[in-house]
């Protein structure tokens, strides 16, 4: 049975009340304890906790940041894709308010992510503007380019992906944790390239995909007979 709080907090939301929203969640908490909470998290509809995400202070911690499971904010992280922001903003808050709530769950939201094509394109999304960054580091190690090599730009194969994940060999050539634990794109990203490798891989595979598909000149394709035979009619009635 659907817990009371969850139609009070959707009236909330449909209102535009996101402070009250939060309050009414934090009410069950306080009386019911985590645990219930998280069961009421489950229950909400996904537009419900994506409006709650979108619109929270980020300066602070999120009840539902805290407490969502990987199940729920894979749904939220897929439907806020839906609303095909430009610059992916709202979602990039999500993601970073989530997975860096708990380092203790962080693993479990990123294998959420990764377990769906959805999910992986979330996070395409989520370094679409950070992609030939993301690919220096990948090359290099680090994200400094007073470093490493100095090619630049985005590959068109695949082929380097092959060389898997980083073995110890590799470990002491890229860039410590600590030195980017920024809770934002560039942890993100070393924990992918380091810790979940095969997630990461296709992130790249989609990126490399969509900037290869931007290249693509458009090609006036033919007209057909009946376009055709309207543009002659034109052409006539223009002699006469």
């Amino acid at each position: 049975m659907t817990h009371a709080i969850v139609s009070t907090v959707s009236s909330l939301v449909y209102e535009g009340n996101i402070d009250s929203a939060e309050r009414a969640l934090a009410t069950v908490a306080d009386a019911e304890g985590d645990y219930a909470l998280a069961r009421v998290i489950d229950e909400m509809p996904s537009r419900d906790v994506v409006a709650i995400l979108r619109e929270h202070d980020s300066s602070r911690s999120s009840i539902i940041s805290e407490l969502i499971s990987p199940k729920a904010f894979l749904a939220a992280v897929v439907l806020e894709r839906e609303y095909r922001e430009r610059n992916h903003e709202s979602l990039k808050g999500m993601i970073n308010s989530v997975v860096f709530a708990d380092e203790d769950r962080t693993d479990e939201f990123i294998e959420s992510l990764g377990s769906t094509a959805d999910g992986v394109s979330a996070l395409a999304d989520y370094f679409v503007e950070r992609h030939e960054e993301v690919e220096y580091f990948f090359r290099n190690g680090t994200y400094s380019q007073l470093e490493g090599d100095e090619s630049a730009g985005i590959p068109t194969s695949n082929a380097d992906l092959d060389l898997g994940d980083p073995g110890d060999y590799q470990r002491g050539e890229i860039v410590a944790l600590r030195e980017v634990q920024d809770q934002d794109w560039r942890e993100l990203s070393w924990r992918l390239r380091c810790e979940h490798y095969e997630i990461f891989r296709e992130v790249l595979e989609v990126l490399r995909t969509r900037h290869l598909r931007s290249l693509e000149v458009p090609v006036a394709l033919p007209k057909s007979a009946q376009a055709q035979a309207l543009d002659d009619d034109d052409d006539e009635d223009d002699v006469l």
